[in-house]
């Protein structure tokens, strides 16, 4: 078991939006099979910001008291939308012999949203598209 948690420790990247570095609250989740549409509050932004996935091959919300090794000196970087490069949540399922996603290439990409109570994990084809609410 301690192999397999060196084996998922994570390694994240900040990606860059031009949101401030704030931790939102995740509002609303709604997914159509087309996109992924992620409502976030901010505390110092009056309007919602829009995180906006296509091409979803999965999401999953968890209490971030379920992700600690994130949280972890060594491994938290700035921003509040991180690019998971390895040790995430694609790692965990590729143990699995029936995720065939891991066949299909590099095509992937990780992302985790960090959220006040929340946080969300998704797995694309394509980078998030950013959006404040007119």
């Amino acid at each position: 078991m301690k192999d397999i948690q060196k084996l998922l420790k994570p390694i994240v990247t900040e990606f860059q939006t031009e949101i401030p570095d704030a931790n939102p609250e995740i509002y609303n989740v709604t997914y159509d099979l087309w996109t992924l549409k992620i409502t976030l509050g901010f505390d110092d932004i009056k309007s919602p910001i829009y995180v906006i996935f296509k091409n979803v091959v999965g999401f999953r919300v968890l209490d971030e008291g379920n992700l600690l090794e994130f949280w972890d000196k060594d491994v938290r970087v700035p921003g509040w939308i991180w690019r998971v490069e390895s040790g995430g949540w694609f790692e965990l399922e590729k143990l699995r012999a029936g995720f065939l996603a891991q066949h299909h290439g590099d095509s992937h990409n990780e992302y985790l949203i960090s959220g006040i109570n929340d946080c969300l994990s998704v797995i694309a084809e394509s980078e998030p598209i950013i959006m404040k609410a007119e």
